[in-house]
């Protein structure tokens, strides 16, 4: 049944009104929950929206704290046509002078004769091709096309890098064979027969894996024992034509199954080629039909113990087993058009020799100038030069400056208080807030982290054109910034963005490394004790530290405590710090040893902390303010319940009393008395 209000016209009074107004005073304390809400809701967006600036300002930090990533070159060839090229932050100012006298090429073959239509039959056989040294078997029978030929290339599993398509000319349909690798290694072979193959019976592994190239002898399961200095691998057979191969390979710490590979290549001297195949170690002949290679690998443990199970290598595939026998696809059929070969190139005068060159399989040179990309396009002569790239270090430390900014003016804005308009900044009671700002400004204007004066020739920003003014906001002085690069550019990278990099006032203990995340940057001292050529204890603490502690150490090598609390962060500053020592003399060694970090890393630390997820200084005053906001929600929620109750009772209440003063109306209007 729906509540009944009645209008107030029978008796002449506006209870409805009355209702309002009495309303409106029991609504106070919900309009007091409201305003209070609105202003935590206020709130709640200006941290979001700092969290944002602040998110900017920490990419900006993040791109310059690191000093090897600052360091950038601009990088110009003298002839593009030639050479174009690029380097990275590894590379060297300087100037090259490259030559190069040829481009790596792709290898090619076109059959000569083709065929009238790509659906003409090549009838039934066997064609035989092999790439870098993998050999494929096509079968073809009485239904097979020329279109179905190429298919068959193509579409197989095991195609070592051959493409295969038609060629329409003068015509006819030519078969076209295109090596997708350049260089001499990716040459395309069309054989008579199928060439000799021999192999390990089983894979070399370590663990669950099968070896890969750069594994180390010692690391493999098929090793025991530990390496004193004389092992050997011998590797012995014969040649395609029967000469014998008898060659040894020394075994140490560091030698890898890529360095067995090239020792096996180099014996057999170009008759066949080794590789490393799913673990296995496989031999294939450098031509095809009938052959008298084997190949037999055996492990000399010298004047040690260790032993290492060489599995047994055997004849997999034999040579001129198999007869290619397709008719009209010979290799007299095809003609070479393209010839796989290296690019040739001498860089600053080396190779010395005439007919000497530095030969890659590709036109991209990665590992010649250290740091440096070289991309030929053809030959010719090219000065290529690379200069300090002092602009995007600028560029990088003028946007540092504008995000920063941001972040100020837009905390100024929020804490301050409007003597004009008498507001106060909405964040101007948030003390996290507050400290907020201190902490971000701090890393620029103290002395940054392990620098001292008379060792380091920049020591804070300031000194690199960086300076704040009296409103609280970040300047470039760029005029300082050039005269400071132009004195010690390495120097003002490091003051920028040195990470964790370190050294050591002492000849028995070095600074070997230290965690970017993990180590607190600062000065140390370190205590070492060496007896018997090892080291019996070492400890260390910051030179501002009242407390020792123990560190860890393995053979040469000690590294500070590295304990963690329940989230994660490290306990002590000297946690990730790792030191060498020599241990050639006894006795108790001390040294101080300087962890530096550029004050931008100090700026991303503390955006770090700020910004982390869970734990963020930011995140919990947010979550803290979602917490207020959802409290006042549940009192307006029950305000709203108790203002509707109250209502209800009101309506009840003056309905009630419009009946009874209409029925005392009407009685009195029935006695005459109205």
């Amino acid at each position: 049944m729906g509540e009944i209000r009645l209008s107030g016209l029978s008796t002449g009074i506006d209870t409805s009104t009355l209702i309002q107004q009495l309303m409106a005073i029991e609504r106070k304390r919900l309009n007091v929950y409201t305003q209070r809400q609105d202003v935590w809701n206020e709130r709640k967006d200006a941290l979001s929206e700092l969290q944002t600036k602040l998110k900017a300002l920490k990419t900006a930090v993040a791109a310059l704290s690191d000093s090897g990533d600052l360091r950038a070159y601009t990088t110009v060839s003298s002839d593009t046509d030639v050479l174009t090229a690029e380097s990275s932050h590894n590379a060297y100012e300087g100037n090259h002078s490259v030559v190069v006298n040829q481009l790596a090429n792709a290898e090619r073959w076109v059959h000569t004769g083709g065929l009238e239509y790509g659906e003409s039959l090549v009838g039934t056989g066997t064609f035989i091709y092999s790439y870098n040294n993998q050999e494929m078997v096509i079968t073809t029978t009485a239904e097979t096309t020329l279109e179905d030929l190429v298919g068959l290339i193509n579409n197989d599993a095991r195609n070592p890098g051959v493409t295969a398509n038609l060629l329409f000319h003068d015509d006819s349909y030519h078969l076209v064979l295109n090596g997708n690798d350049a260089g001499s290694d990716y040459e395309i072979k069309i054989n008579a027969s199928n060439t000799e193959v021999w192999q390990t019976a089983s894979p070399l592994t370590i663990g669950t894996e099968n070896v890969a190239l750069a594994d180390k002898i010692k690391n493999l399961d098929q090793f025991s024992g530990v390496l004193v200095g004389d092992e050997l691998i011998t590797i012995t057979g014969t040649m395609h034509d029967g000469a014998a191969v008898n060659h040894s390979i020394a075994v140490n710490e560091h030698t890898t199954l890529d360095h067995l590979i090239g020792e096996i290549n180099d014996a057999f001297a170009g008759t066949a080629t080794a590789a490393l195949v799913n673990g296995q170690i496989r031999l294939t002949s450098s031509a095809d039909g009938v052959s008298q290679m084997t190949l037999s690998l055996s492990y000399e443990a010298g004047s040690g113990s260790s032993t290492l199970d060489v599995p047994t290598v055997s004849q997999s595939t034999q040579g001129g087993s198999i007869t290619a026998d397709l008719a009209g696809f010979t290799a007299a059929d095809f003609t070479e058009t393209q010839s796989a070969q290296d690019s040739k190139i001498k860089v600053d005068g080396y190779p010395l020799g005439a007919d000497e060159w530095i030969t890659r399989s590709s036109n991209t040179i990665d590992d010649v100038i250290h740091g440096v990309t070289l991309h030929l396009h053809d030959a010719g002569t090219v000065r290529v030069n690379l200069t300090r790239d002092t602009a995007s270090v600028k560029d990088k430390l003028n946007t540092l400056v504008s995000k920063y900014n941001e972040v100020a003016t837009f905390l100024e804005e929020k804490t301050s208080y409007n003597k004009d308009t008498g507001i106060a900044g909405v964040l101007m009671s948030d003390l996290t807030i507050s400290n907020l700002l201190n902490n971000l400004r701090r890393p620029l204007i103290q002395q940054t982290s392990g620098f001292v004066i008379d060792v380091d020739t920049f020591l804070m920003p300031g000194q690199v054109g960086l300076t704040l003014d009296g409103d609280g906001l970040l300047s470039l002085d760029a005029n300082v910034l050039n005269n400071a690069l132009a004195k010690n550019y390495m120097g003002v990278l490091a003051v920028i963005g040195a990470d964790k990099t370190g050294s050591s006032d002492s000849n028995k203990i070095d600074f070997y490394g230290a965690s970017s995340s993990n180590t607190t940057a600062g000065t140390y001292n370190v205590e070492v004790t060496i007896s018997g050529g090892a080291i019996t204890s070492a400890r260390m603490k910051l030179v501002s530290g009242t407390s020792w502690r123990d560190a860890t150490f393995t053979e040469n090598i000690v590294t500070g405590d590295s304990t963690f609390d329940e989230d994660n962060v490290a306990v002590n500053p000297e946690n990730g710090l790792q030191l060498s020592v020599d241990l050639s003399q006894d006795g108790t060694f001390n040294a101080t040893v300087r962890v530096k970090q550029g004050f931008t890393g100090a700026m991303e630390d503390t955006l770090d902390r700020i910004l982390k997820a869970t734990t963020g200084t930011l995140v919990m005053d947010q979550s803290q303010v979602d917490a207020q906001i959802k409290h006042l929600q549940d009192q307006i929620d029950r305000e709203e319940e108790r203002l509707t109750k109250t209502e209800e009772r009101l309506v009840v209440k003056y309905a009630q009393l419009e009946k009874t003063l209409t029925l005392l109306q009407n009685q009195m209007a029935a006695l005459g008395l109205s």
